[in-house]
């Protein structure tokens, strides 16, 4: 594959990336500040809860849109999740630092801070969590060896 080639795909993937990741992000920056300003629920664990219910569908649809990958290494869900936490962690300190109790306000609080986390997650998720899983042959632990 030539390098235009090559760049041009992860342009197509980083845009692919962004349009899941900003659906996801408006979508919990709406359902957190509805939760948080009109039923008046706990900014913090709001913001915990929504985001933590996101992560398995989020990591479903950048599975098959985003990566194209019908499979992912073992480890690829626990390192999206690990991304996701540390986002998660960010996110919350983050909006409940700044929550007014106005929704508009708050959701563009809450949506500045969730798009931030995406886009940071994009080189996690590319780099360890979506490599396709390996199939066919095993691999030796030791370099030059064949598999037994």
């Amino acid at each position: 594959m030539s390098q235009m080639h090559s760049a041009l795909a992860d342009v197509k993937m980083f845009s692919r990336f962004l349009v899941v990741g900003a659906a996801f992000a408006a979508g919990y920056a709406i359902v957190t500040a509805v939760l948080t300003g009109r039923l008046g629920t706990p900014p913090m664990l709001t913001s915990i809860a929504v985001y933590a219910i996101c992560i398995p569908a989020a990591f479903a649809v950048q599975r098959r849109f985003t990566f194209r990958v019908s499979r992912v290494r073992r480890s690829g869900f626990a390192s999206y999740a690990a991304a996701q936490r540390l986002s998660l962690a960010a996110v919350s300190l983050l909006s409940t630092r700044f929550v007014t109790g106005n929704v508009l306000a708050d959701a563009g609080i809450y949506l500045a801070t969730a798009g931030t986390a995406a886009v940071v997650s994009f080189a996690v998720s590319r780099l360890f969590a979506f490599r396709p899983a390996e199939t066919g042959q095993r691999r030796s632990a030791v370099p030059g060896q064949k598999p037994g």
